[in-house]
């Protein structure tokens, strides 16, 4: 028989197989010039993959800094409109105009043709409007007022060749009664009675000046349209309207 080949020195193979193993890693990882290999292809980046990586890098940059910029800006309007919020400084009443009716008066007189009736009215009314108004009826002055911030009184004045805007002016409720206030006669509409039914004209009087119509009324109390009835024929004397007062 031959001879029998001598067992194998273990520690030697394993030697052997780490060494292999060695080489052959040597072997795979190559580097770039920059050093720098990519994991997922197996080897260096050639140069238009480095060249198409960097640009989406930069895409990716330019994308993720407009968005912070984007809730940046976002954030900045928030914080602005809660700063103007808290320093604004605000109160529990809504804002009220406060229209002068004596000029508004004055310079419309011209175009009505005759002067306007407007009275001198207490500190705490303001005139939120002070205009001529036209309708199917006719043209008039109008003004509005706000007692204390919430009370509300009108006056209408009818302008020459005008249709009778009583009906309207009233609502189309029937007179309760007369009276005499500012040595003129009144016909008096008491709508009180139904309560926010009567709507703006809960209490008003009416009377002729100079031929046309003047109204006075809203809901504040009594004794405030009554006194708004006087300063208006007041008013209308001061202005030199001719013709006494009859009942409409």
């Amino acid at each position: 028989m031959g001879a029998r080949r001598g067992a194998r020195d273990p520690l030697r193979d394993v030697v052997d197989g780490r060494a292999g193993a060695a080489r052959r890693r040597a072997r795979r990882v190559v580097s770039d010039p920059s050093g720098r290999v990519v994991a997922e292809l197996g080897r260096p980046e050639t140069p238009e993959e480095t060249a198409e990586r960097k640009a989406r890098d930069r895409v990716l940059r330019r994308s993720r800094q407009n968005w912070r910029n984007l809730v940046g800006s976002l954030v900045a309007c928030v914080l602005l409109v809660a700063a103007i919020v808290l320093i604004v400084p605000r109160g529990d009443q809504p804002v009220q105009r406060d229209v002068d009716v004596q000029q508004v008066a004055q310079q419309y007189g011209d175009t009505a043709g005759r002067p306007l009736i407007a009275p001198a009215v207490p500190a705490g009314w303001k005139a939120n409007a002070a205009e001529l108004r036209g309708s199917g009826d006719g043209s008039s002055w109008y003004v509005g007022w706000v007692i204390d911030g919430a009370e509300y009184a009108g006056l209408t004045e009818g302008l020459p060749g005008t249709d009778d805007l009583l009906a309207t002016t009233m609502q189309r409720a029937r007179p309760t009664g007369t009276t005499t206030i500012g040595g003129l006669p009144w016909r008096v509409y008491d709508r009180r009675e139904l309560g926010r039914d009567a709507g703006n004209v809960a209490y008003g009087l009416a009377t002729r000046i100079g031929g046309v119509l003047v109204a006075v009324y809203g809901t504040a109390p009594e004794r405030e349209i009554r006194d708004l009835a006087a300063k208006a024929a007041a008013s209308a004397e001061a202005r030199g309207l001719e013709g006494g007062g009859t009942l409409p």
